[in-house]
């Protein structure tokens, strides 16, 4: 039974790292800076005026960029004394994936380590979480049969 146990674990491990490199392969445009869309400052919002110690002495900068005809919005947040170097209607180059143009960067194209987190994530988490199930399953039966 373990033997079958070890089978499921080595064809979620090659389905997952086939499904990493899909994902890899797909983002890889966006390292090259192909996709680009300019991007407008709508707002700056003081965060001064928060309670907590971690909000003030930044602004919250937001912008808008669109895609195809689709808008797509974001935020970033800055030192309150860069306030000034994002006055409204501000251009900001945005980097974009082609397949889901909210997932984007600012000024330059990712590094190829970005894409490669961005793409090994996802995978990576439920590849531990269907392993986790099957390893005690393992255990179980080995504590059993011993």
């Amino acid at each position: 039974m373990t033997e079958i146990i070890c089978a499921i674990q080595v064809v979620l491990a090659v389905m997952f790292a086939l499904w990493t490199y899909d994902r890899y392969a797909k983002r890889w445009p966006a390292i090259l800076g192909k996709d680009v869309a300019h991007a407008n400052v709508h707002d700056v919002a003081d965060m001064s005026g928060m309670n907590d110690d971690y909000h003030s002495g930044y602004v919250l900068v937001s912008y808008g960029y669109s895609v195809s005809g689709k808008r797509y919005f974001g935020s970033f947040r800055r030192a309150r004394f860069e306030r000034h170097d994002y006055p409204k209607g501000h251009a900001i180059t945005v980097f974009y994936f082609r397949d889901a143009p909210s997932e984007h960067w600012l000024y330059k194209p990712p590094s190829r380590w970005t894409i490669f987190w961005k793409a090994f994530g996802l995978p990576a988490l439920l590849l531990v979480v269907t392993y986790i199930p099957l390893m005690f399953i393992s255990l179980l039966i080995s504590l059993r049969a011993g």
